[in-house]
């Protein structure tokens, strides 16, 4: 299923691209992870103090990364004390940074690990369909809303863009200032995964999705929001802290002329 997915997601891209709508899309690594013994968040946030330095040092390549501590969850769902995500231009930037990690990465690592005990480890391509109006700012908290998500049956990603377009209006008519997201899976996620894709909304307070819930509520009862494609879940919230805020240039890899 996830390999349709990617197909499906492919195709999207090409009708994207005639209608000159295609997406920014990014290279992304989502790592879940426990403590340590002893360790804590502050520990992982003073961590960054170094880590940030030597990607400066070592890394030619932007990367951008958020760790984020489950607030709103259920515990059979979320079994884990913290996640760190991961973003860059596209996955030619992520294997290049993670080339120079092997390479170069070992002592910063081992502090690292000291601190976190990461068992799952998954790349992702990130879609946007939403950029926030506010940005994010290094070493402040926002909220990501994430959910998953499946397509209606009849409906596919060839109906993103137009439907994104009435997502966008109406979300730009109530004055929300977040981004919008789709995260799919790729290598090292899990194949149990039964959804389509993972959709992150971020917020940026709890007043803002507070909002937005009584937002849904009203607007649905009016009939007034746009049509969904998509059966999501209820969303796990995280407190998203923006360990590392490297600007992306606006440019997706180069096709090859092979065949």
């Amino acid at each position: 299923m996830k390999y349709l997915i990617f197909l499906c997601l492919i195709s999207f891209s090409y009708v994207a691209y005639s209608d000159n709508h295609m997406p920014k899309t990014y290279g992304m690594e989502g790592w879940q992870c426990n403590f340590d013994k002893g360790k804590d968040l502050d520990d992982l946030k003073r961590f960054t103090k170094k880590f940030n330095p030597y990607a400066d040092k070592n890394w030619n390549k932007p990367y951008s990364s958020f760790i984020l501590t489950p607030f709103l969850r259920s515990e059979e769902e979320v079994n884990f004390d913290v996640a760190w995500v991961g973003f860059t231009n596209n996955h030619v930037d992520l294997g290049n940074i993670q080339d120079s990690w092997f390479a170069t990465g070992g002592n910063i690592a081992a502090e690292f690990e000291s601190i976190t005990d990461c068992n799952t480890i998954g790349y992702y391509i990130a879609a946007e369909a939403r950029e926030p109006t506010v940005p994010f700012e290094e070493g402040k908290d926002a909220y990501f809303a994430i959910y998953s998500c499946s397509f209606k049956e009849g409906k596919s990603g060839l109906d993103l863009t137009t439907n994104d377009k009435s997502w966008n209006e109406y979300n730009d008519n109530r004055g929300f200032t977040g981004g919008v997201w789709r995260w799919w899976p790729g290598p090292g996620t899990s194949n149990s995964f039964e959804g389509d894709f993972l959709m992150n909304i971020s917020f940026n307070s709890m007043e803002e999705l507070g909002q937005y819930l009584d937002d849904r509520l009203r607007d649905s009862f009016a009939g007034t929001r746009p049509e969904s494609i998509l059966n999501c879940d209820n969303p796990r919230v995280y407190t998203a802290y923006n360990a590392r805020n490297r600007p992306f240039e606006d440019s997706q890899p180069e096709e090859s002329n092979s065949e």
